[in-house]
């Protein structure tokens, strides 16, 4: 398999390295202490596959609920901690190590 060059992306795609643009309808959103949670729900790739849901980070409001909104993230992550797993199958048993993902906002 080869590796996707950035170069080889459509120019709507950001080419800055962890960068991501997101376009959505805002589903939801919270405020914990000084930072707001805004869940958007992106459209379907087509008529037969489900839309994907997101939840960006921000130090202000992205909009209000119902509301279309196209926000550029920069992605992150962190590791959970590690779970050993046993394969039904074989018996065989391997230690997995879930990992999240986030996106913060933006923000100028």
């Amino acid at each position: 398999m080869s590796a996707l060059s950035v170069s080889s992306l459509p120019t709507s795609v950001s080419k800055t390295p962890m960068e991501v643009l997101v376009k959505g309808k805002i589903d939801a959103r919270r405020r914990h202490e000084s930072t707001w949670y805004t869940r958007l729900i992106t459209p379907a790739a087509d008529a037969y596959s489900r839309p994907q849901v997101v939840e960006i980070r921000s130090k202000s409001k992205l909009g209000e609920v119902g509301e279309e909104t196209t926000v550029g993230c920069k992605l992150g992550g962190y590791t959970r901690k590690p779970f050993r797993s046993t394969d039904k199958d074989t018996g065989e048993v391997t230690m997995v190590t879930p990992v999240d993902l986030t996106l913060d906002a933006i923000e100028q």
